[in-house]
């Protein structure tokens, strides 16, 4: 298969999950954010009365991550022993296709939006990952996040859109997981540890990058978060969506609202893409837009929020109304 980047063999090498932006702030001292974290400056906006940063926000928000943070069998990767007989012997799959059609099925019903399904590309692994033996298969969930309450970016209604998507994937993966346990199959799952999402949602056919950074997927956009789960079952693997990488590729070459729209102007103006890292939590030797996590980051704390303001502003997000924190009160959109 044909990997929908330019690889610079010679440079890439498996990343090292210490230089993720959420690790370097407690070890790197060459950071403006070292030993800082989002929720350094809470009190500060509460303070403030800014709209949208309110207590009652930043309680929604604390409150959306609950699932996510509190069950951590969400990210293991051996289930539990069970007495129940059914369980013990391997459940034997004649028709990989109509399984994995039944697979995709069930990960839509506990809460997935997209599945696809692709080898392991050793590439995307982080750096100290080993998977076991005869676990060669990723099955990857793309979770939507809330529209109404993205368009609301940065405020903190819109990070509370992040942890409910998060809280979800907690969900999605418990259920998933354990559902291929009980046919006698392993099951490993992940969030954003392990691996790298995005070429791996790539590879499984889900969408391309953005100049965001982000996967762009042509139904939700960037408006998604990924999770994947690695296992041994035979199933039918996709194809990367080549014809939607070229369109987003020359769409992002002229459309630049992401980058117009970050205050901290982490996003590159660039017109074309290229091999140019800006710090070292970029992973070198791959050819894309690079995004500066620093900059980034520091909206982060400074603010207290997980701006998705690029998420909301991208064309393929398809929000049409963008909502102040007041109107976001007002309307009656999650009403039946």
């Amino acid at each position: 298969m044909a990997f929908p980047y330019s690889i610079d063999e010679s440079v890439y090498r498996r990343f090292d999950r210490k230089n993720t932006m959420l690790s370097r702030p407690k070890w790197d001292h060459s950071l403006s954010t070292y030993g800082k974290w989002i929720s350094t400056n809470v009190s500060k906006m509460i303070e403030s009365g800014k709209p949208g940063f309110g207590r009652i926000e930043f309680s929604m928000s604390d409150a959306s991550w609950t699932v996510h943070d509190r069950f951590s069998y969400a990210f293991t990767w051996i289930g539990e022993e069970s007495s129940q007989g059914w369980k013990k012997d391997r459940f034997k799959i004649t028709d990989s296709k109509n399984f994995t059609k039944q697979l995709k099925k069930i990960a839509k019903f506990f809460g997935a939006v997209e599945v696809g399904i692709s080898k392991v590309n050793e590439k995307w692994l982080y750096k100290d990952v080993e998977l076991p033996e005869g676990v060669n298969t990723a099955i990857v969930m793309l979770i939507e996040m809330d529209k109404a309450a993205i368009s609301t970016s940065p405020s903190i209604i819109s990070s509370a859109a992040t942890g409910k998507a998060y809280s979800t994937m907690a969900f999605v993966l418990s259920c998933l997981g354990e559902f291929i346990r009980n046919l006698g199959y392993k099951a490993i799952q992940c969030g954003n540890d392990t691996a790298l999402s995005i070429p791996m949602a790539i590879e499984a056919g889900l969408g391309a990058v953005g100049r965001n950074g982000l996967l762009v997927n042509p139904k939700y956009g960037p408006r998604v978060r990924i999770c994947k789960i690695f296992t041994d079952l035979p199933l039918e693997t996709d194809e990367p969506d080549y014809s939607f990488i070229e369109y987003l590729k020359n769409f992002c070459k002229n459309c630049l609202k992401c980058a117009k729209v970050c205050e901290k102007k982490a996003i590159s103006f660039k017109k074309e893409m290229d091999f140019e890292p800006c710090n070292v939590s970029n992973n070198p030797g791959v050819k894309k837009y690079y995004i500066d996590a620093e900059k980034c980051f520091e909206f982060w704390v400074e603010y207290s929020s997980d701006c998705s303001k690029c998420i909301a502003v991208c064309p393929f997000s398809k929000i049409d109304s963008f909502l102040s924190p007041e109107k976001f009160w007002e309307d009656d959109f999650y009403q039946n």
